[in-house]
């Protein structure tokens, strides 16, 4: 896993959990709104995987933010972690 990789694997947990809280949501209500597992949002969370690219679609639409909004938190979250990762 490359540099860009440990980047993403740490940030997208934090802003997915972040945004599931914002709604509202348990991870198994999450799950049956985009019908996935509730095991692949615990991966997930857990960055033990990273979504598909359709995923964050879906997943700003049950956020009910702009997929700009979802990818722009990532990138401030990703802008953190860069700072701390050690490599």
């Amino acid at each position: 896993m490359d540099k860009d990789e440990k980047i993403v694997h740490k940030s997208m947990p934090i802003v997915l959990r972040r945004f599931r809280d914002r709604v509202g949501l348990s991870q198994q209500e999450l799950a049956d709104s985009i019908e996935v597992s509730k095991g692949f949002i615990s991966a997930l969370e857990g960055g033990r995987s990273v979504p598909s690219l359709g995923r964050p679609l879906i997943l700003s639409d049950t956020f009910q933010v702009s997929l700009a909004t979802l990818m722009e938190a990532l990138m401030k979250e990703i802008g953190k972690n860069k700072k701390t990762i050690l490599f």
